[in-house]
């Protein structure tokens, strides 16, 4: 393949997955936003009250991550280059969403009721945060490497 196809194939690839990033922010934020304006005056519970406004700040945190990413994949659909340091801010950026979204949730709603009743932090969006940071380091070694390429030609 030469180098032509491939930087159309990450194009056309970058585009397609930016799309469904979108579409995912979109369908997330929706149901954090219809958990947050939903009629809880049903709800007897405090405690099934509380995890709602926990899921709905969750689900709105994972939309903002959704929508840096589509941006992410629109700088590769755009120019094929994906060792940016713009790529490399928003995947730290996209790193310490996960950490806020792994900790914030449940400290607003321990404020409510009691820390011994909820769970504390969330190990799927530290291990998430752990990996983008990885991954932001990549693309810095990434791009470190592409400006010693682009300076050698």
């Amino acid at each position: 393949m030469s180098k032509s196809n491939v930087e159309a194939k990450i194009k056309e690839s970058s585009l397609a997955i930016m799309v469904i990033s979108l579409i995912g922010a979109a369908l997330t934020a929706c149901a954090g936003f219809c958990q947050l304006l939903s009629d809880t005056e049903r709800i007897s519970d405090d405690y099934a009250k509380k995890m709602m406004l926990k899921t709905a700040l969750s689900n709105i945190i994972c939309s903002v991550i959704l929508i840096i990413a589509a941006v992410i994949f629109y700088r590769i659909a755009k120019n094929a280059r994906p060792f940016t340091k713009g790529n490399i801010t928003a995947i730290r950026i996209i790193a310490l969403l996960f950490l806020i979204n792994a900790v914030l949730p449940s400290i607003i709603v321990g404020m409510y009721l009691g820390f011994a009743k909820i769970s504390i932090i969330g190990s799927g969006s530290i291990f998430n945060a752990a990996l983008c940071f990885f991954f932001g380091e990549i693309l810095r070694y990434g791009n470190l490497l592409q400006t010693e390429s682009d300076e050698t030609l």
